[in-house]
C-alpha cells in the first residue's frame, strides 16, 4: 500500500508568499493613515497619551469646527484653511488644464505629425523629467522677480506647467503611436486637417490617457510644497501646504490639529482618484502594445 504525502504545490506556495507579503505591507502602509484618522479626532492633550483611542469619548469632532473656522483654541493657532484652499484649487485647475492642452496638442504633432527636428525636439523636452526641482528654485525665483509676478498665484502656476508637460506629453505621445493610422490617413482622404482630425477622431479615444494624466498632475500640483515654499511670499497666497506647516511649532507641535489638516486636504485627491481610476489604470498601459 503506497502512502500519499499530500505536499503543497511549488506555486501554491508562491502564492501565498506573495499574499503574504502583500498584506504585511498592506499594514504597513495603512497603518500611518489609520492613525492620523485617530489624530485628527482627538484633542491636543490626549494626543500624547496612547497612540490610539482608549474610549467613545475621546472622539470628538471640533478639530473640524476650528479648522474651518481658522483658529484652534490650543495657543490660538491660526489656520487659514478655506482661503488656502481656494488658492490650491485655483492654482491646480489652471495648471492641470493647461499641461492637457498643451500636452495633448504635443503628443498627437509627435507622433503623428512628421516635420524637420521631431525627435530630437522630443527628447529635449523629456530632458525636463530629469532635472530635480531643486535645481531650478534660485532660477525660477529671479525670473519671477524679474517678471514681475512674484506676488500673485502666477508665480507656481507657470513653473508647474512647464515642469508637467514633460511627463504628460510622454504619456500622450505614446498613446496616439498606439492608435492605428489608418483611421488618420481615412480622415485625411476626407480632407480633415491635422487639427481636425484630432479633435474629431484621436480626442474621442484618448479618454483612458487624459485621465491618467489628470490624476499624475493633479497629486503633484495638489500637493508640492518646496517650489510654493520658495515663490510665494505672501501669506495669503499660501496653498494647503504652506499653510498645513504654520501648525508647526519650534518646540511642541500640535499632532492632532496637523492631522486634521492633512486629513482634510486629503480628500479632494481621494475624489478626483475615485473619480477617474479605472482611465488612470488603463491609460498606464496604453502604450505598452505596438501596433
Amino acid at each position: 500500500m503506497k502512502i500519499v504525502h499530500n505536499k503543497l504545490p511549488r506555486f501554491q506556495v508562491h502564492i501565498l508568499f506573495e499574499y503574504i507579503v502583500m498584506y504585511v505591507w498592506m499594514l504597513f502602509v495603512i497603518f500611518p493613515f489609520a492613525w492620523m484618522i485617530s489624530l485628527s479626532f482627538r484633542e491636543t492633550k490626549a494626543v500624547y497619551k496612547n497612540l490610539f483611542f482608549q474610549s467613545i469619548e475621546e472622539i470628538t469632532f471640533n478639530n473640524y469646527v476650528y479648522l474651518f473656522k481658522g483658529e484652534f483654541p490650543y495657543r490660538h493657532i491660526q489656520v487659514f484653511f478655506l482661503n488656502a484652499l481656494k488658492n490650491s484649487v485655483v492654482v491646480t485647475v489652471v495648471s492641470v488644464i493647461c499641461i492637457l492642452v498643451v500636452s495633448l496638442l504635443a503628443g498627437y504633432a509627435f507622433s503623428k505629425i512628421k516635420f524637420t527636428g521631431r525627435d530630437a525636439l522630443f527628447y529635449f523636452l523629456l530632458a525636463g523629467m530629469m532635472v530635480p526641482v531643486q535645481v531650478i528654485m534660485l532660477p525660477l525665483f529671479r525670473i519671477v522677480k524679474i517678471v514681475g509676478i512674484q506676488n500673485s498665484l502666477l508665480s507656481v502656476i507657470f513653473p508647474y506647467i512647464a515642469l508637467g508637460i514633460p511627463l504628460s506629453t510622454f504619456l500622450f505621445t505614446g498613446f496616439f503611436k498606439n492608435l492605428p493610422n489608418a483611421l488618420i490617413e481615412a480622415a485625411k482622404i476626407e480632407g480633415a486637417s491635422n487639427f481636425k482630425t484630432l479633435m474629431k477622431i484621436a480626442l474621442p479615444l484618448s479618454g483612458p490617457v487624459i485621465g491618467a494624466n489628470l490624476i499624475f498632475q493633479f497629486m503633484f500640483t495638489w500637493n508640492e510644497f518646496p517650489l510654493a515654499l520658495v515663490l510665494l511670499s505672501r501669506a495669503n497666497l499660501y496653498t494647503l501646504p504652506l499653510e498645513i506647516t504654520k501648525v508647526q511649532g519650534q518646540y511642541m507641535t500640535p499632532w492632532n490639529i496637523v492631522a486634521t489638516a492633512v486629513m482634510a486636504a486629503i480628500i479632494p485627491v481621494i475624489v478626483v482618484y475615485l473619480i477617474f481610476q479605472k482611465q488612470f489604470i488603463s491609460g498606464l498601459t496604453s502604450g505598452a502594445i505596438k501596433e
